[in-house]
């Protein structure tokens, strides 16, 4: 079963790609906030992908996870995902890397925690929950940093910008065993289209 992937309109490509020809070499902690602010500004330009156009009206909608651009080293990628009407991903980490994940269309809830550390049976300690509507952004840097995202809509999809220190393709996903304590489950982070 092929499922479509979102054709990016060349205006929007392009812009994106002005703002990541910048990008070089290892990114800083304050570069990142930086990135972000200037990939916001494309949540209202022409062209911007919206969640409609990456669902079909034939297919059952599902998650889905395109990489959009990446450094030739892989030292940054950048992925568009959509979210189908109320899915919720299982809390995880994101290989130590830093990362942004913008909303460009529709809402999404994130909420977030920081790992103990502990590879056996890791605590995690809620650290706050964002409320994210097009434009807003949540950004990690903290290599402990974990979450969990949902779309907020029961009825409409919702598509988000992510942007990685490197190539998001493994992870770790944690399951509550008991009050705060978690077990923790290899993941490999798939893609289902690529267009760069």
């Amino acid at each position: 079963m092929t499922h479509p992937h979102i054709a990016i309109a060349a205006d929007w490509s392009r812009a994106l790609r002005e703002i990541t020809d910048s990008l070089y070499g290892e990114i800083k902690p304050k570069e990142v906030g930086e990135l972000r602010d200037a990939l916001t500004s494309l949540v209202w330009a022409e062209g911007c992908p919206r969640a409609a156009s990456f669902f079909s009206d034939t297919q059952a909608p599902r998650y889905r996870r395109q990489l959009i651009a990446a450094a030739p080293d892989r030292a940054y990628t950048m992925l568009l995902i959509a979210w189908p009407p109320g899915y919720v991903t299982p809390l995880h980490d994101h290989a130590g890397l830093w990362g942004i994940e913008l909303v460009l269309d529709g809402a999404l809830q994130v909420e977030e925690y920081f790992s103990d550390g502990d590879a056996e049976q890791p605590a995690l300690q809620p650290h706050r929950s964002l409320m994210l509507g097009s434009g807003d952004a949540a950004v990690f840097i903290d290599p402990a940093y974990v979450h969990r995202c949902r779309n907020l809509s029961a009825q409409q999809p919702a598509l988000s910008l992510h942007v990685y220190g490197g190539e998001l393709d493994r992870y770790q996903s944690f399951v509550e065993v008991s009050d705060n304590l978690y077990r923790i489950a290899q993941q490999q982070a798939m893609l289902d289209a690529v267009s760069i």
